[in-house]
């Protein structure tokens, strides 16, 4: 395990490492960064692991931990985000030993299990050496907006992309579904509140396994990352909150977007959520940004709903960023029920890389 005196060090191999991958996220790997992520987490439990040769880091394994529902009963997730090896290590095993070492150390501790989201390059060593399973991998969903722009971005012809994507979007709006919702009120908040905790609890109360979204992991998660900007959008339906969205402004498939974090409805209010999606979806100005497409991943059956109002499933294959839920026990807690993509709610929130 890393020591306090010893992050530093750390830190800077970090961002050495990301520097020699091309990562994306380089810039933002700083101490604010570190605190928020280490040491300012709901739990204040943190895992952080070095691989060294004599006196210099050379690989690294992070799990933050979180407070969780398994079967009903709240437990400690570990979730395994931020690894590396130096690229001049690589080939050697190393990876291997410092997984076996981390997770070894993990079943000692007071985490109950453990899930991460490997990619397809190192999703081997995590199932061969580590005893994950895989749960499933995370079906993922697009939502044009201003397909003319995506098209623009990828090709030029004298305007016609720009004509393509018009026709493209009158279509695919023609065949979504007009949701309409009586006495809705549409508000953005700054703050997670009781009301907004109560939808979520509500929500997540369906899954037998999930993390718990009260308002000190959401505050952290949302309204105190320090990974980009986040939204927070509500709905009130004659006067009750019903539905509430999380989304963040980023780039997916080189164009502007809005990623849908997190979600949650009151029990028989999905049309409510679907209608705050698809008003979001015509006025970009709720979320106080441009952008050309709607992005989101999880694993819950509310997001075939998505589809109703234009949302479209990206097939696996033709996916460059699939997500693969892989879980264990890291207790005498049965894996059995962590196993199953069915006892699941996942949405980005839970993946930190975005």
């Amino acid at each position: 395990r890393i020591e306090p005196e010893q992050q530093p060090l750390l830190l800077q191999e970090i961002r050495n490492i990301l520097t020699e991958v091309g990562a994306h996220n380089v810039d933002i790997y700083n101490q604010t960064y570190w605190d928020w992520q280490n040491k300012n987490l709901p739990t204040g439990k943190s895992y952080v692991y070095a691989a060294w040769d004599a006196d210099k880091i050379i690989g690294y394994y992070h799990i933050p931990v979180y407070k969780c529902s398994i079967n009903g009963e709240e437990k400690l997730i570990g979730n395994i985000q931020d690894v590396a090896v130096n690229p001049n290590y690589r080939g050697i095993g190393l990876f291997r030993q410092l997984a076996e070492f981390a997770n070894k150390d993990l079943d000692d501790s007071v985490v109950d299990c453990i899930y991460t989201f490997p990619n397809g390059k190192s999703i081997r060593t995590f199932l061969k050496y580590n005893d994950f399973k895989t749960v499933c991998a995370v079906p993922t969903l697009i939502r044009p907006v201003n397909s003319g722009g995506i098209l623009s971005s990828k090709i030029k012809l004298l305007g016609i992309e720009k004509v393509a994507g018009w026709l493209a979007d009158s279509l695919l709006n023609l065949f979504s579904s007009n949701i309409r919702i009586n006495n809705a009120t549409i508000e953005r908040v700054d703050e997670i509140t009781d009301e907004v905790q109560a939808v979520f609890h509500e929500y997540s109360a369906q899954f037998p396994n999930h993390l718990i979204r009260d308002k000190a992991w959401l505050n952290w998660r949302y309204v105190r990352s320090v990974r980009g900007k986040h939204h927070i959008l509500t709905i009130r339906e004659s006067g009750v909150l019903a539905a509430v969205a999380v989304l963040k402004e980023d780039e997916m498939l080189g164009n502007p977007s809005s990623l849908l974090m997190d979600f949650a409805h009151l029990n028989g209010k999905q049309d409510a959520m679907l209608y705050l999606i698809d008003e979001i979806r015509k006025q970009p100005s709720l979320v106080g940004c441009d952008f050309n497409l709607l992005f989101s991943s999880a694993i819950t059956p509310t997001l075939s709903s998505f589809k109703k109002i234009g949302f479209l499933e990206i097939p696996e294959r033709f996916n460059p960023r699939i997500l693969n839920l892989l879980s264990r026990s890291a207790s005498d807690m049965s894996s059995k029920s962590i196993q199953s993509k069915n006892n699941w709610l996942l949405t980005l929130g839970d993946w930190d890389v975005f």
